[in-house]
């Protein structure tokens, strides 16, 4: 995992008016859990914006620089709440970690390569995006990627396909499927409509099609 450093400052005061007021100042306010306990802290909005921007996003590790203190915890970001529809951020919350002791992690799955399946006509359909990881923090990887290259017509790749680097242990379910490459949707409904019409209707058609011949 990639390590960031993100400047933070303690709160004292909580409560929705004193959040409204942090994000008109341009803050976040956010919380840091560690071992049963939580601590209430404010964040920058812009420099966390520019954060989740990068190319890591959130799947980093955030080194906290709490203002007034010599307190720099590592933590991961665990949860964010973010309005939709204006992009303001509302909330995040962090858990510290050790950087001696495993944690998991929701990592993305990247897909790499061009389809060989897709020359044919393939559709490619990306059931599962994210798998869960675990490692300790310096071996955690940012994304998983996965190389799609081989696969034809109905060709499948499941979890259990992922070749992981040393030191990272697969939490998802290794039977499932992360993506498939089936026929094109069109042709399987061309093929449907045909075995639907029935003999009789053929049939009726032909003699019509014969009678305005005559």
């Amino acid at each position: 995992m990639e390590i960031t450093e993100l400047k933070a400052e303690r709160r004292e005061i909580v409560g929705k008016e004193s959040s409204k007021k942090l994000r008109r100042e341009g803050r976040i306010p956010a919380i840091l859990y560690s071992d049963g306990e939580a601590t209430t802290i404010a964040i920058d909005a812009r420099e966390f914006s520019a954060l989740t921007h990068s190319k890591a996003g959130t799947n980093v590790i955030v080194k906290l620089k709490i203002a007034d203190t010599h307190a720099q915890p590592s933590a991961i970001i665990k949860e964010v709440q973010r309005n939709p529809l204006k992009g303001e951020y509302f909330h995040v919350d962090f858990q510290k970690i050790a950087m001696d002791e495993k944690i998991s992690a929701m990592v993305p799955v990247s897909i790499v390569g061009e389809v060989l399946g897709v020359q044919a006509g393939g559709i490619v359909e990306h059931h599962l995006r994210e798998v869960e990881l675990q490692a300790l923090p310096d071996n955690m990887p940012s994304n998983i990627e996965v190389d799609v290259s081989d696969l034809d017509l109905g060709d499948s790749i499941h979890v259990r396909d992922i070749h992981l680097p040393p030191g990272v242990e697969m939490l998802t379910d290794p039977d499932t499927t992360v993506l498939v490459v089936s026929a094109p949707q069109v042709v399987r409904t061309a093929t449907v409509a045909v075995e639907e019409i029935a003999p009789e209707e053929v049939a009726g058609g032909a003699e019509a099609a014969a009678s305005e011949g005559e």
